[in-house]
């Protein structure tokens, strides 16, 4: 009888302390399912922030030039000024082809910065690089039919992504690297590509000018309505 007694308490205790068990166990899992569930709506919300928060790709040094030429089918379909009635309709459009979203910029390793692209076989800008006018044959090349021309009438200088100034790395001498004239190629088709700004660089010195030639830098852009909006005038 005894036996039997000590035996039920024995299965007592065992189903107590089975109970406790999954009571801890299911208690756990729904802590760690809690922590999982505030992690992933954490998550999701500052995904949603990041798809919806917009960043400018532009090279910061590229301001307001003093013409904005955009061409079409290798003509030249508008021009526009910062005096012209219609060139805030204008620049908000050209301005919104370099946005993006913060999240996309991250994921393909354009937020906010660029690389100076420099090649160390110089190809000339200008057609006639003594009077810095006309387009070379690899400028043309380059661009295609659909570009738009950035003309500044004062020197520009040339800036890294850090803010420093650029020297040409293809002189011993730190010559730092200015322009005039700017191009980019735009798109017809309404996806973010790589875009490749163009510029006309050169250095002064006692001189004058010296040699101005391409050196370029790479960002995402979606150009569509920019092409859309002029091509339709």
């Amino acid at each position: 009888m005894n036996e039997v007694m000590q035996n039920q308490k024995v299965d007592e205790v065992l189903n107590s302390v089975s109970d406790q068990y999954l009571k801890k166990k299911k208690r756990n899992k729904k802590i760690i399912f809690s922590v999982i569930s505030v992690f992933v709506l954490v998550l999701s919300i500052v995904i949603i922030i990041l798809s919806c928060v917009k960043i400018n790709l532009k090279p910061y040094f590229l301001t307001e030039p003093a013409s904005i030429h955009v061409y079409i089918d290798g003509s030249r379909k508008y021009l526009t000024t910062p005096t012209d009635e219609n060139y805030d309709e204008f620049n908000q459009i050209y301005q919104q082809a370099f946005n993006s979203n913060i999240l996309t910029a991250l994921f393909t390793g354009k937020l906010g910065s660029y690389q100076i692209n420099e090649p160390d076989k110089s190809e000339n800008f200008y057609a006639n690089q003594s009077s810095l006018t006309g387009m070379s044959d690899a400028l043309l090349n380059y661009l295609g039919e659909n570009y738009v021309h950035l003309e500044y009438v004062q020197d520009q200088q040339m800036y890294n992504a850090d803010g420093s100034v650029y020297y040409s790395r293809r002189n011993n001498l730190r010559y730092n690297m200015q322009y005039q004239d700017v191009y980019f190629n735009i798109s017809d088709t309404n996806v973010d590509h790589e875009l490749t700004f163009y510029f006309g660089a050169y250095y002064k010195d006692d001189d004058g000018v010296h040699s101005p030639h391409i050196i370029t830098i790479t960002i995402r852009a979606n150009t569509y309505q920019l092409y859309d909006y002029v091509a339709n005038i």
